[in-house]
């Protein structure tokens, strides 16, 4: 017998990453029921599903939730309303699909976890609906080598610290600043936008943060020293597009390399390009919450952690 498709809701779905949320429900043979945008050009639903139901109304949208069971909520708004959505999907006996960073304070954090146990205890719902976060980066095949390399060369040499640079320049136009990714109390800055991946993948590969020394901060670059279980990273965060002026690459680089004169032995540098590679990683973390393996709420500690401990360095 053919299991039920799984019906997902969609807040968001006229933003910029909402697009491969779709194609992630689509290919994993969910069912899209309703989406909510204030914004009314969502003809990318035509590609995906084209009967569900869309509202730019909020009000009206949460009735149908209430009125049509849902097994998912997947919330593609700015970063300042994740905690809000996140909430409605519990309340409405529905799991949470949360795009990065899940919330942008560790209070928040422990708040969404008292709500999930509450809705978690209840008996009205038909499931047990759980908080899931996109850290897509985690199963990225460049990255999940990296892990094994790094974990099995730990077992010969675990006090070793790696010497790191890492490069993250995402080019940006003029309207991020006039955005809400340009509003600190919106997003979180440049540090929360797009560099919540990048510190937890590095924790996730080099074990716990330990601290950072920040080195430069503005709303378009910022740059430091961040200090792990097993690694001390000099990182750049950026959008500018000057700063990809003398490379090959055209809109984003993302590379992670060795410093080569603090090698333990003679294998090379390590030297992780992964620039490219992401389309099809939003499709493998739905399929991983599908399967029960999605990033829960303890999953999403460090990385807001980290996030939020050097945005306040920033701000202070």
């Amino acid at each position: 017998m053919q299991a039920a498709k799984k019906r997902f809701g969609i807040i968001g779905v006229g933003g910029y990453i909402a697009p491969r949320h779709l194609r992630a429900i689509y290919d994993n043979g969910g069912e899209l029921m309703c989406a909510l945008d204030k914004h009314d050009c969502v003809g990318v639903l035509d590609r995906y599903f084209p009967n569900a139901e869309f509202f730019t109304n909020e009000a009206e949208f949460i009735e149908y939730m209430r009125a049509n069971r849902l097994d998912f909520l997947s919330i593609c708004t700015p970063n300042f309303l994740h905690f809000s959505h996140i909430a409605l999907a519990l309340q409405n006996g529905a799991s949470a699909i949360c795009e990065k960073p899940l919330v942008l304070e560790s209070k928040e954090l422990s708040a969404l976890e008292k709500l999930e146990s509450s809705a978690l205890d209840s008996s009205s719902f038909l499931c047990q609906p759980r908080v899931y976060g996109i850290l897509q980066l985690r199963l990225h095949p460049q990255i999940q080598a990296l892990k094994a390399q790094v974990e099995n060369e730990l077992m010969h040499n675990p006090k070793h610290i790696y010497k790191l640079a890492l490069r993250y320049i995402s080019a940006r136009g003029k309207w991020y600043h006039k955005s809400w990714k340009g509003d600190v109390q919106k997003s979180g800055g440049i540090i929360c936008n797009i560099g919540v991946h990048l510190f937890d993948m590095l924790a996730f590969v080099f074990g716990d943060f330990v601290g950072n020394e920040l080195a430069h901060y503005e709303a378009s670059r910022a740059s430091g020293v961040a200090h792990f279980a097993h690694a001390q990273v000099e990182w750049l965060l950026s959008i500018c597009a000057s700063d990809l002026a003398h490379s090959s690459y055209n809109q984003a680089l993302r590379i992670l390399e060795e410093d080569s004169r603090t090698l333990p032995s003679v294998r090379p540098a390590l030297r992780i390009d992964f620039s490219q590679g992401f389309e099809d990683l939003h499709t493998a973390s739905y399929n991983e919450i599908l399967q029960g393996r999605g990033f829960t709420l303890s999953a999403q500690k460090q990385a807001i952690t980290i996030i939020e401990s050097i945005t306040k360095q920033a701000l202070s």
